[in-house]
Order: C-alpha cells, then structure tokens, then sequence
C-alpha cells in the first residue's frame, strides 16, 4: 500500500509521536497517578466542606438559643482543626488564620460572626475547587468535545494551513495528496491528537523527529501554522484553559520539527 505523504502538517498536531518520545507506559502511569492524587483531594475537599455546614449548621442552633459562648467555641475549635487540615490549601488557611486572630479582640458575638463568616469562606471556596478538579479530572480529549469535535477543528485548520504560502506545506510541491489522501491525513491528525489527550483513538505513526527529518522547516513557517491552529480553535469557541494546554503540547514539539532557525 503507498504511503501518504503528510507533508508536515502533522508537526503541530503531532501531539503524538508516543508521549514525544517518551516511554509510553510511563506516560500512561504518570496521568493515572495524577488523576488519582486529584481524586483523593477533591474527595477531600468535599467531605470538609460537608463537615463545614455540618458545624455551622450546630452553632446556629446554639447561637439561636441563647448560647453565644458555646457558638463561639464551636466554630472557634473547628477553624484551629481546619486550619491544620487544610495546609494543601494554603489561601484558605491563611483567611482561617486571620480570621482567628481578628476574634480574639472582639466580643463573643461579633467573634462568633466573625468565625462564621470564616467557615461559610472555606466552604465555599472547598466546594468550588473540588468542581474545579472535577472538570480538570476529565482528560483534554473529554473537554474538547472528543472525536467528533475534534475531527471539525482538524478539517478546518488543514484547510486553513495547506493553501498559505508561509506555512509552505507542500514543501514547494514536493509532496501532493489528493481528496482521499487529505481524508487520511485529517484521521491521522484526530488519532494523534486522541493519543496524546487521553482519548481513546491510538495513533501508531513514526515520530515526528524521523518525519520532519530533512524538511528544512522554519522556525517562521512552525509559527504560521500554530496560528492557524489557534485561530481555528478560537473559531469554536474552545475554553481559554483547554486552548492553552493543547497549545502547549504542540509548542513543546517544535525542537524536533524546525531545522532551520
């Protein structure tokens, strides 16, 4: 069967050549380890949180019949325990600390406000990272819309990048394809893509140093796609978070794709 020439426009999407090198495996283990210690804090997080309107939920109890004092020693006793619990969260141990120390000098019901205030802070901002690590726990692949979003962004941005003569894909007419060939190009480019976000699509390709190797790529024409590649992105819309992070992959490509600087 012939080989279709990609040309080098896969060097931008080549988010793929195993890991950049790297030994697969390894890579696979790291993102799982990764996602596991996110688990167990955003697990973490929640429980705290629970826990929170759980003590909150006891001192208003206290506070409306009559027992200040007790109120304030609830939430007092809780804001120290969490503000050694909460040394992975180091801003909202801080606003715990402060809080504390800003108690101290008031009267009980004003303190007891005051370390109210603390507990609703810390919950809220407990709750709002655990939904954070939530979304963050989703591969790339997962937040930018999978295999049918992805494959839209691809055939946009090879249609965008082949004809500009500062990309320069065709090499200056060395390499040519034809409608079938741009058609296995473009899912050659969503499976590498797939492979290196934590889809579930393998590319199997050759890496990108072995595929670029005597192309005399440009360190200007690297650019000219990769703005191309966000500019297609902006297209639909993706998240600014989710843009940087796979912009991020392809730059980190660019030592093994450019030869003449």
């Amino acid at each position: 069967m012939r080989r279709i020439p990609t040309g080098w426009i896969g060097v931008l999407l080549v988010l793929a050549a195993p890991a950049f090198g790297q030994d697969k495996a390894l890579s696979d283990k790291m993102m799982a380890d990764k996602m596991a210690a996110d688990k167990m804090t955003m697990d973490q997080d929640k429980k705290i949180a629970s826990l929170i309107y759980e003590t909150v939920k006891e001192g208003v109890e206290l506070y409306n019949g009559g027992n200040q004092e007790g109120c304030l020693r609830l939430y007092q006793g809780s804001l120290m325990t969490l503000q050694g619990v909460l040394d992975y969260r180091p801003t909202t141990a801080k606003a715990i600390k402060d809080a504390l120390a800003a108690a101290k000098t008031q009267k009980t019901s004003d303190a007891s406000f005051t370390l109210r205030k603390a507990l609703d802070g810390a919950q809220a901002d407990l709750t709002a990272k655990a939904m954070a690590k939530a979304a963050d726990a989703k591969p790339l692949w997962d937040r930018l819309g999978g295999e049918k979003a992805v494959a839209a962004v691809v055939h946009d941005f090879v249609i965008a990048a082949a004809p500009d003569p500062k990309v320069n894909f065709f090499r200056d007419g060395k390499y040519k394809l034809d409608d079938a060939g741009v058609k296995k190009l473009e899912t050659m480019l969503v499976e590498m893509i797939s492979s290196a976000t934590g889809g579930p699509l393998k590319y199997n390709g050759r890496n990108m140093k072995d595929t670029h190797k005597g192309m005399k790529i440009t360190e200007e024409e690297f650019n000219a796609l990769a703005g191309h590649l966000v500019a297609t992105l902006k297209k639909y819309n993706v998240p600014q978070a989710e843009m940087d992070e796979l912009v991020g992959i392809v730059a980190s490509t660019k030592g093994d794709i450019v030869e003449v600087k």
